[in-house]
C-alpha cells in the first residue's frame, strides 16, 4: 500500500487524540525534560495508507535552531508509515532552515529507539532520571516499569539528525555506529546485539559490561573473551538461542534464512531432501548427546555439507564442543556485523 503524507489538520484532531491515547496509556499529553506538551496543539503531519489515516508526527521549534519530534505513532506498524513520516519531518525542518531534527523517547522504548537509530539518528545524550523527575512533578501517571518488556522507566534517550543543505535526504544505517553502542543503556545495547547473536541476555549483559569497545574488532575480540568466561549455563543459552540447522524456514530470523540458503534450495532436489532427513536424526542425536543444540557457521554451504559436520561433531567430547559452538556463534556475529557495515 501507498503511503501519502499531508499536514495534520483540525478535523483530524479526534482521530489524532484515540491514536495517541492508545500508544500512551490512554493519556495524550506528553511528558518531556520537566514539560507538560499537549500534541494535539502542535503542528504536525498524518500518513495515510489508501486514503485513511494511518500515523501521526506532531513537531515543535526550538529556541537552538531545532525541530523537535515530539510525538510519533503508526497505526498498523509495519507498512512503511513512521518512516515517511520521519522522513517528511526532516525535509520539512531542512526546507525550515532548522540545524537539527531531534527527539527524546523513554529508555524502555527499545524498539523506538532501533528504528531512530537506523534511519540515521545519533544518540545526543542520556538525561539520567528524566522520567523519574517528570513522574514526581509533571505526569505521575508514567508507569516505573514496562509492562511488555520489563524495562525501569527511568531515563530519556535524547536522539538527533542534523540537517545540511547538501543532504538532499535523511540518512539510513543498517547498523548503529559504534559509537552509539557504546553510549546506549544497557537494555538496548541488548536489544540492538541481539540481531548479532538472536538473543542470549546473560551473554549480551555480560558483554555490555565491557563498555566501551575501540571498533568493531574489539567487540567481537571482547566477545569471545565474555563467552568462555561465562558459566556453563550461560554458554549453553548463547548456543541455544540459534535454531536448529534445518529448522522450518518460518522459524528462523532473516538473518538465519539467509545464511542457511533457504531461498536458493530446491524442494524437489533429492540430496537436499535427504540431507534434511539426516540432519533432522543427527540433531536429535547431538542434543541427546551433548544437552544443547548443534551450531555451525555455515557460511554459505549447502546443508549436505553440513551432514558430515555434525557427524563429526559428534565425536567431540561435551566440553570441546561446547567451545567449538560458542566460537561458531561469534564468528556468526562477527559475519552479521561485517555484512551490515556495508
Amino acid at each position: 500500500m501507498a503511503v501519502a503524507v499531508r499536514d495534520f489538520l483540525a478535523a483530524d484532531r479526534e482521530w489524532a487524540a484515540d491514536l495517541i491515547k492508545r500508544h500512551s496509556g490512554g493519556i495524550t499529553d506528553v511528558a518531556r525534560l520537566g514539560e507538560l506538551l499537549d500534541p494535539l496543539a502542535l503542528d504536525g503531519l498524518v500518513a495515510e495508507l489508501d486514503g485513511q489515516p494511518a500515523g501521526l508526527a506532531t513537531v515543535s521549534e526550538t529556541k537552538d535552531g531545532g525541530m523537535e519530534l515530539v510525538t510519533l505513532h503508526a497505526d498498523p506498524p509495519g507498512h512503511g508509515v513512521g518512516s515517511a513520516l520521519l522522513e517528511t519531518t526532516w525535509q520539512v525542518a531542512r526546507a525550515s532552515g532548522h540545524r537539527r531534527l531531534w527527539l527524546v523517547t523513554t529508555n524502555d522504548n527499545l524498539d523506538g529507539i532501533h528504528f531512530y537509530l537506523t534511519r540515521g539518528m545519533r544518540l545526543a545524550t542520556v538525561h539520567e532520571g528524566a522520567v523519574d523527575r517528570d513522574r514526581s512533578s509533571v505526569k505521575p501517571e508514567i508507569p516505573e516499569r514496562n509492562p511488555d518488556n520489563g524495562v525501569p522507566i527511568r531515563d530519556l534517550i535524547e536522539l538527533e539528525l542534523p540537517i545540511s543543505e547538501d543532504d538532499l535526504e535523511p540518512p539510513r544505517r543498517r547498523f548503529p555506529v559504534l559509537d552509539d553502542l557504546n553510549r546506549l543503556p544497557l537494555a538496548s545495547f541488548v536489544h540492538e546485539l541481539q540481531r548479532l547473536f538472536e538473543g542470549a541476555p546473560q551473554f549480551l549483559e555480560s558483554l555490555g559490561a565491557e563498555r566501551p569497545f575501540a571498533d568493531d574488532e574489539a567487540l567481537i575480540d571482547v566477545a569471545f573473551e565474555v563467552a568462555h568466561e561465562l558459566p556453563e549455563e550461560a554458554r549453553v543459552e548463547l548456543v541455544e538461542a540459534h535454531p536448529r540447522i534445518g529448522a522450518a524456514p518460518d522459524t528462523v530470523s532473516t538473518a538465519s534464512y539467509a545464511e542457511q540458503g533457504y531461498a536458493s534450495e530446491s524442494p524437489d532436489d533429492a540430496q537436499t531432501v535427504r540431507a534434511y532427513e539426516e540432519l533432522a536424526m543427527l540433531n536429535e542425536i547431538y542434543e541427546r548427546a551433548f544437552g544443547f543444540r548443534y551450531v555451525v557457521f555455515v557460511a554459505g554451504r549447502p546443508k549436505t555439507e553440513i551432514v558430515p559436520l555434525v557427524e563429526r561433531a559428534l565425536r567431540n567430547d561435551r566440553e570441546a564442543e561446547l567451545r567449538r559452538a560458542v566460537d561458531d556463534t561469534i564468528y556468526i556475529a562477527a559475519d552479521r556485523l561485517a555484512n551490515l557495515r556495508q
